[in-house]
């Protein structure tokens, strides 16, 4: 993205939106990008692992600002410390309120870090530590400064949020507080992320009834977090933050309720899209820009809440090297894959997730059927198989079945059932497009894994039932094998 005339990008990417205690969705902390820099809002004991899972390396958090000192906030900084002094060896920035400091140390970290032996008496020894005072300004990220404000959250506990210039305020955990809206409208912030208790409502988080009841002004600069929901509700008059999703704040074009790519995936989209440009088959860019669009869908609205970031790369990545098209080697678009996935400095963890789904994603036959482990795989096969049959199956269908050379019908042979993956992979074996519909298309139906995409099938599997009804009647095959099967499927 082009960087605004006389201003910067600031983009915000939620590590999580939860709190200490959900399950599913990362601790309520935000990761800061601009001009090449990066700060994490607040460091809780998901943060490193939400991290992780976005393809981000930790060596490139350069700063870590603390807003108070609950272990969903600051329960990461004691791994934070002990990796950059005794792996990395690159000391972080580390941001905390100067009224917080000497707890932070006494209160929280020094029982597992206090190491008189090794050198290690205070955070100074494991950090580059700044202590800004309130209404003191302090270099957020990238040119970017801010000063943190006081916030009501437990009573008699230092809690703050940050302000960094008009991109944005974050403020971390807090009770409901129109004043400090006030003033944050009064500094002309474009957004507020804001705290918003969803469930069981406590007198220390703000909740979405009192925030409700903010002024219009007010609710239009809101993004809600640690409400603890991976798939935001879409009937509402309020925008939710969604996790691992990465902002330009600055921008009018934030969508309300998208996914937002990472960075991972936009380098990833870009490299597909090069890379399947002379594609021919019905495997090209579009049939895997439909397959990441469908997957993404079914990912927002599964009650099992997928990793967002797996389901799209093993989405976009799924026809890489496919092995119909590299002698029967199942192992080419796993390699292929993961070579990509590495060269991008993805974590091991997130390279495994998605080479296990491409390894066990294609169909190969009604014999060799192997279902998915993961939820994340299960969606993305579904969005490929539904993106096989249908209007957009049939046209893919003949593309393939001439590229390999098939006939496109023949009454007299009849179509091979339940196949082994060697049966089907036979180039040698006389076949036709045709009887590809009952070798494959026509089975996907009974295969979805998940109830959107088995709704969604159904629809898909009449209209091919329909298309080949009418092509049997315009080719006078009304009373041949191929129609006598044809009515199993709509008994069915």
């Amino acid at each position: 993205m082009k960087q605004k005339k006389g201003g910067v990008n600031v983009f915000i990417t939620m590590l999580g939106v939860g709190n200490g205690f959900s399950r599913g969705v990362h601790n309520n902390n935000a990761l800061v990008e601009c001009n090449g820099e990066k700060t994490m809002i607040d460091c809780g004991i998901t943060a490193w692992e939400s991290l992780e899972q976005l393809g981000q390396k930790r060596e490139n958090v350069h700063s870590i600002f603390v807003t108070h000192l609950h272990f969903d906030h600051a329960g990461g900084l004691e791994e934070a410390a002990l990796y950059s002094r005794y792996i990395s060896h690159q000391r972080i920035r580390l941001i905390v309120p100067a009224p917080m400091k000497q707890d932070l140390w006494d209160h929280c970290l020094c029982g597992s870090l206090l190491n008189p032996e090794g050198g290690c008496h205070a955070l100074e020894d494991y950090f580059d530590v700044e202590a800004p005072e309130e209404g003191e300004p302090f270099a957020l990220c990238g040119g970017v400064s801010a000063v943190w404000f006081p916030t009501k959250h437990v009573p008699g506990k230092f809690s703050c949020g940050v302000l960094a210039e008009n991109h944005f305020a974050f403020t971390s955990d807090m009770q409901c507080d129109p004043p400090l809206m006030q003033r944050l409208l009064q500094a002309r912030v474009r957004v507020i992320l804001h705290d918003c208790q969803m469930e069981n409502q406590a007198p220390t988080h703000a909740s979405y009834q009192e925030i409700l009841a903010y002024p219009q002004l007010v609710k239009d600069k809101l993004l809600l977090m640690h409400h603890g929901l991976l798939v935001p509700p879409k009937d509402t008059q309020l925008r939710f933050a969604i996790q691992h999703q990465r902002m330009d704040l600055d921008s009018d074009e934030t969508e309300r309720g998208a996914y937002a790519e990472t960075e991972l995936v936009q380098k990833t989209i870009s490299y597909m899209k090069q890379r399947q440009r002379a594609e021919k088959t019905g495997h090209d860019w579009y049939h895997t820009k439909r397959v990441y669009d469908t997957a993404m869908r079914l990912a927002q609205v599964s009650p099992e809440q997928p990793n967002l970031q797996t389901v799209a790369l093993a989405a976009l990545l799924h026809d890489i090297d496919d092995w119909k098209f590299n002698d029967g080697n199942e192992e080419a678009g796993p390699q292929a894959a993961a070579s990509w996935l590495s060269s991008c400095g993805a974590s091991q963890n997130l390279i495994e997730d998605v080479t296990n789904i491409i390894r066990d994603l294609s169909f190969k036959g009604m014999g060799e059927i192997k279902p998915m482990s993961s939820i994340e795989g299960k969606i993305v096969q579904d969005a490929d198989r539904l993106d096989a049959i249908g209007a957009i199956g049939i046209a893919r269908t003949f593309a393939t079945g001439a590229a390999f050379g098939n006939y496109l019908l023949d009454p007299e042979l009849p179509p091979r059932r339940a196949l082994r993956r060697d049966e089907y992979a036979d180039r040698n074996v006389p076949s036709t497009t045709l009887n590809h519909f009952y070798e494959k298309l026509l089975n996907l139906v009974s295969l979805m894994n998940t109830k959107e995409a088995q709704a969604e099938a159904v629809g898909r599997q009449q209209y091919m039932i329909s298309y080949l009804q009418k092509l049997f009647a315009e080719c006078s095959m009304t009373d041949g094998i191929h129609q006598q099967l044809l009515e199993d499927y709509c008994k069915n």
